[in-house]
């Protein structure tokens, strides 16, 4: 049987990699999704990557809120893209226009205080939060009108 100190230290893990527990003298496994599902104000520290599935738009369309990054590609025309509402309070979201040919987009729907969220240049960016079933605007680049 291995000590844990001579285990192979991890550089990542999944929400379904099991972690080792030692509580009341007994051993236990947990879930790294229940560990963190369930810890109140976890303080990370460090060059912190969120979740590598980025949703890609580059057409008018719902901002997918599953993903904690949406890059926008936006084509010659206007349009506008609908955020729904969030899964959990606090929840943060960030957009990020990669690419354009002269377009514009819009989010005016879920928007705290009826605004809008315009992005209108390659590099404009919006920090989002949801809080009281809207989602606030607390960074970025993109105008807010």
């Amino acid at each position: 049987m291995s000590k844990v100190s001579e285990l192979t230290a991890a550089s990542s893990i999944g929400r379904s990699d099991l972690l080792y527990v030692a509580q009341s003298n007994n051993s236990k496994k947990v879930t790294a999704a229940t560990l963190f599902d369930n810890t109140l104000d976890p303080t990370l520290k460090g060059n912190v990557s969120l979740d590598s599935s980025v949703q890609i738009l580059a057409s008018p369309g719902i901002i997918d809120v599953t993903k904690p990054v949406t890059q926008l590609s936006v084509s010659a025309s206007n349009g506008t893209l609908t955020i729904p509402a969030g899964i959990k309070a606090n929840q943060i979201k960030i957009l990020i226009m990669t690419t354009s040919s002269g377009g514009t987009y819009t989010i005016s729907s879920n928007i705290a205080n009826n605004a809008n969220v315009l992005f209108t240049d390659v590099g404009d960016t919006a920090t989002l939060m949801y809080n009281s079933n809207k989602w606030f605007v607390i960074g970025g680049t993109a105008s807010i009108t």
